[in-house]
């Protein structure tokens, strides 16, 4: 009975977040039985979301000395491995603990996340696609694959697993909010836009499914609903840099360039290096004609694009000068000298 208590209490202090409280109770525990492997995994847990992972390994081992081929301790040493960015000896840890259970979807799931840490991205999804084998019906896993294929920009792929969810569970927001995310990578605008609106009326304190809703909206030309929802978000996190510039981007789009110009200082100041304020605040000094200092904003974007690429040899994004030669706010300086160097 006193068993029974102290376990109970433990499990409700872990749901809590009191891991602390909960190891000391299952460690009065392991006094009586020290050789308990659920408890001593239960504590190995808690020391591992205190960010004590070696100690919680120090536990695992205990419980894999004695029984090498106990799978829960196989497969929390397996996470803790993976929170610890170990991901190499995480995966062969993931194997191991599926060697005895190879349907444990927990399992499949959690290798298929070191594929994607180390960048193995088929991998990740073959892995994921045999877990959905075993439950065909999982939001999240159709979720996690379909991110994959959106990270790799397959998005017609990627829309087929969020749709697959969704259809499972109409109403669910991660669901809808991938599904939006997609859909406004191959600019379905209109469907992003109804995707991110009913996510925010499902939850309209969902201020990220909102910011989607606002990005929707200036690509819909709809920029004075953008701003509302933008000003919204602004309320709880004034200080959002991508919120700011967003909203400046609706004012630009409204013509309002002097306004807008606000908004990209207002980053600027804080990081005279940003790079998308430095662009934002381009167009609108275009349209200002103001085209002095709208050459000195590119030359500066530019040379710090050049700059930062020299140390990222990984970025998969449009290159900003690609974007300023295609953007129809700068067809103003198409004669000026100091344009055409910079574009040329």
């Amino acid at each position: 009975m006193i068993f029974d208590s102290l376990l109970k209490q433990a499990i409700q202090d872990f749901d809590k977040k009191k891991f602390q409280k909960s190891i000391n109770l299952f460690e009065i525990i392991l006094e009586e039985n020290p050789h308990n492997s659920e408890i001593i995994i239960n504590k190995a847990v808690c020391l591992a979301e205190l960010g004590k992972y070696d100690e919680s390994l120090q536990e695992l081992e205990k419980v894999l000395t004695d029984n090498p081929d106990d799978f829960d301790g196989l497969y929390n040493k397996a996470t803790t491995l993976y929170d610890m960015g170990k991901y190499e000896d995480a995966l062969n840890e993931f194997n191991n603990a599926l060697t005895i259970n190879p349907k444990d979807t927990n399992a499949l799931c959690n290798k298929a996340n070191v594929f994607v840490a180390l960048g193995r991205h088929e991998d990740a999804i073959s892995t994921y696609k045999n877990a959905l084998e075993i439950n065909p019906k999982d939001i999240e896993i159709l979720n996690n694959i379909g991110i994959v294929y959106a990270g790799d920009k397959q998005h017609y792929e990627a829309i087929e697993y969020f749709e697959s969810a969704l259809n499972e569970k109409k109403n669910d927001i991660d669901s809808l909010c991938n599904l939006g995310n997609s859909l406004l990578e191959i600019k379905k605008f209109r469907l992003s836009y109804e995707c991110f609106k009913q996510a925010v009326k499902i939850d309209s304190k969902d201020f990220d499914a909102m910011f989607r809703l606002g990005i929707a909206c200036n690509n819909l030309n709809k920029p004075e609903n953008a701003l509302e929802y933008f000003n919204e978000i602004l309320k709880n996190e004034k200080n959002n840099t991508d919120v700011i510039i967003n909203k400046g981007y609706s004012l630009h789009l409204m013509g309002k360039y002097k306004q807008a110009i606000l908004c990209f200082d207002e980053i600027l100041n804080d990081d005279p290096q940003e790079l998308n304020s430095l662009y934002f605040k381009a167009k609108s000094t275009a349209k200002q004609n103001n085209n002095q200092q709208t050459c000195a904003l590119l030359s500066k974007l530019l040379e710090l694009e050049k700059k930062n690429e020299s140390s990222d040899h990984d970025h998969d994004h449009e290159h900003f000068l690609n974007k300023i030669k295609k953007d129809p706010d700068f067809i103003g300086l198409r004669n000026d000298q100091n344009f055409k160097r910079l574009i040329n």
